[in-house]
């Protein structure tokens, strides 16, 4: 995210109160980078030069679908894309619309029920597009990390409010007169000065009132709230996130559905993609051929793929080749 507005200005040797509205919506934003950073990280493309994996899985991550299709001066590229026509039996548009930074081609959507002429090949290369959809519902990911993210910042916030209730326990009443006087006390306090000094003339004790805010400590709680909004994030986007704080080991069937929601979210993402990849290998003649493009879910989270017949991908739990039952 490079250097911003708030990390500037909260290093300032003359910066006197954090920005609260400027932290809220940095707190906000960090948290939208970590989970996007997760879900942009989740699976590995096998694609032609002309494509580009990272721009492939943005798209998808901000608006749910994408397009692959072979452009007469780019070859084989991959863009952003949306409905273009009507739907057809199935629900999905007879066009797209593909488009990119000065790049924009009105496609017809790939079926594989065309005949197969020659001549009808080479006209439907560079006529019909492949629609690659982020899921079978075509919604983005950050619609729903956006959520979390809300909630991620109200927890982490909240909890910043109620530690500084425990530094400031106190509400302090003064004249208007003398309010600037106490803003710069409150800078020395707040810079952990060992002596504070005040000016006699301008600060009373008589016309100062403090008021104990009686604010109860609940920092603890809110944390463990956090936690599960977070894990209950990466499950969403398929990630193990077992850590739960418990003396006693998780019996083998909590750990058994937690993965298996955990693998369900995981497929819902995995095989729209392979669909995809399935198409278009069928389209240019690629199958079996070591050009053909194949998508596969990252390394780290092969282990929480099950090895049966509803999963595509196969992985080895052991470099001794041993299949994964």
């Amino acid at each position: 995210m490079g250097k911003n507005k708030f990390s500037k200005n909260f290093y300032k040797n003359n910066y006197e109160f954090i920005d609260s509205a400027t932290l809220n919506n940095e707190t906000f934003q960090d948290y939208l980078y970590r989970l996007r950073k997760l879900a942009l990280s989740r699976f590995k493309w096998t694609l032609p030069k002309s494509m580009n994996e990272i721009w492939l899985e943005k798209s998808l991550y901000e608006f749910g679908m994408a397009s692959f299709l072979k452009d007469k001066k780019y070859g084989f590229i991959n863009t952003k894309c949306c409905s273009s026509a009507d739907l057809n039996i199935y629900g999905l548009p007879t066009k797209l619309n593909c488009y990119s930074f000065e790049y924009q081609s009105i496609r017809k959507l790939y079926t594989g029920l065309e005949g197969k002429t020659a001549t009808k090949i080479e006209y439907l290369e560079n006529s019909e597009a492949i629609l690659v959809p982020n899921n079978w519902d075509f919604i983005p990911t950050e619609t729903t990390l956006l959520l979390y993210a809300y909630r991620l910042y109200q927890a982490d916030r909240t909890c910043d409010v109620n530690i500084g209730a425990m530094r400031t326990p106190v509400l302090i009443l003064v004249p208007e007169n003398q309010k600037l006087a106490m803003e710069n006390l409150y800078v020395q306090y707040e810079g952990n000065r060992p002596v504070i000094f005040g000016d006699k003339d301008s600060l009373s004790p008589d016309s100062i009132r403090s008021i104990k805010t009686e604010a109860p400590f609940i920092a603890d709680k809110i944390m463990d709230y956090k936690k599960k909004i977070w894990n209950e994030a990466l499950t969403f986007l398929g990630i193990n996130n077992i850590q739960e704080d418990k003396k006693e080991r998780l019996i083998t069937d909590e750990a058994n559905q937690n993965n298996e929601v955990i693998n369900l979210n995981l497929q819902s993402y995995l095989e729209p993609r392979q669909e995809a990849c399935r198409q278009f290998n069928e389209k240019f003649r690629l199958s079996g051929t070591d050009k053909e493009i194949k998508v596969q879910v990252a390394s780290d989270l092969h282990n929480l793929i099950k090895e049966n017949e509803s999963i595509v991908l196969k992985y080895k739990e052991n470099d001794g080749g041993e299949e994964n039952e």
